[in-house]
């Protein structure tokens, strides 16, 4: 007969922010699938770009995919316990602000779809590149100073792996780490 035990503390199970990650990444992959065969995606105008547009719009692409699969390996590696999970969507963060530049640039020299204006458009552009550096900062502060994700994880080995919080000393987790036999 199984009897269930539970975790012994909340924390040491599957929640919070990290939770949302997990359940967003499927979605988020399914959407982006979606875009790529839309009717306006890169697959199907890029006949229609000029050289240096084409080029431009091929990294864009290609960082758009990068960021989706890595965001669905950042859920996987959540779910395994993996303390590399920090440094990848940090990854993550690293692709779309390459895909940012990629746009900016591509604005600046073919222009803003439709009738955009120019002081408009840039003006959005920057405020879309500052926002990268804004997320990444506060996801890193956040898994720097989250309890739920260090006793989640069972160790800080998570920060000090990552890009930004080598050493950066984590918070006390909520019950002791488990010993490794």
């Amino acid at each position: 007969m199984y009897y269930y035990v539970p975790y012994p503390h909340p924390y040491q199970k599957l929640g919070g922010l990290l939770k949302f990650f997990v359940v967003m990444a499927p979605i988020v992959l399914f959407f982006n699938i979606i875009t790529q065969f839309s009717a306006t995606s890169f697959w199907f105008a890029w006949s229609t770009y000029q050289t240096g547009e084409f080029w431009l719009r091929l990294v864009k692409q290609l960082c758009l995919i990068y960021s989706t699969v890595i965001q669905v390996t950042y859920a996987v590696m959540i779910i395994r316990r993996d303390p590399r999970f920090v440094r990848t969507w940090q990854l993550i963060y690293i692709g779309s602000a390459l895909s940012m530049a990629m746009t900016i640039a591509l604005h600046l020299v073919y222009g803003y779809p439709g009738n955009t204006s120019f002081a408009y458009g840039l003006a959005k552009d920057i405020l879309s590149l500052a926002m990268v550096p804004a997320g990444l900062g506060l996801y890193t502060l956040y898994y720097a100073k989250s309890v739920r994700v260090r006793t989640y994880m069972g160790s800080d080995k998570y920060l000090r792996l990552a890009f930004f919080t080598r050493k950066a000393r984590g918070p006390a987790p909520a019950v002791p780490d488990e010993v490794a036999y």
